[in-house]
């Protein structure tokens, strides 16, 4: 095996050409003599200054306003959303007790009018009684055209077909 821990170094130097980094010139700005300037132009040039600082102006007060407003819309939706979420809320409760109550009136209901107190009122109050069984009767007389009653009599008016 090959051993990879040498400490010998190789000098490349002589095959690579030096290379030479321009230093950076700068150039010294000179003083240029200033001009005099018309009047008439340097009020114009204080005029568009001072119209782009009012239109930067109006600009930033427009934003302003229209961010306003979106937070503003923001707050009132939000605050008519909690008035809505009370008012289900109380709509629920109302639904929920009405719902008891109906549930409430149906038993009472069912227990008012059960079969036991039926017959029960039948028969104390109405005086009624239950028929026997030999007092049931079952005709089917289709040869006739006369109506028979249950106690097996007919009845005084007969009736005629036209």
């Amino acid at each position: 095996m090959a051993n990879y821990n040498r400490t010998e170094a190789y000098d490349l130097s002589y095959a690579v050409p030096a290379i030479k980094i321009p230093e950076p010139q700068y150039e010294v700005p000179q003083a240029q003599p200033q001009k005099k300037q018309n009047s008439g132009r340097a009020s114009v040039s204080v005029r568009r200054n001072s119209l782009g600082t009012v239109m930067r102006t109006v600009r930033i007060f427009t934003i302003a306003a229209v961010l306003l407003a979106l937070f503003a819309g923001i707050l009132l939706t939000r605050i008519n959303i909690e008035s809505l979420d009370k008012e289900a809320s109380k709509l629920e409760d109302m639904i929920n007790d009405a719902e008891s109550e109906n549930t409430r009136l149906r038993n009472q209901l069912s227990s008012a009018v059960s079969r036991e107190k039926v017959e029960a009122y039948a028969t104390d109050v109405l005086g009624m009684h239950k028929l026997e069984r030999y007092q049931i009767h079952y005709f089917e007389d289709k040869s006739s055209d006369e109506v028979v009653i249950a106690n097996g009599k007919a009845p005084a008016v007969k009736s005629e077909k036209r």
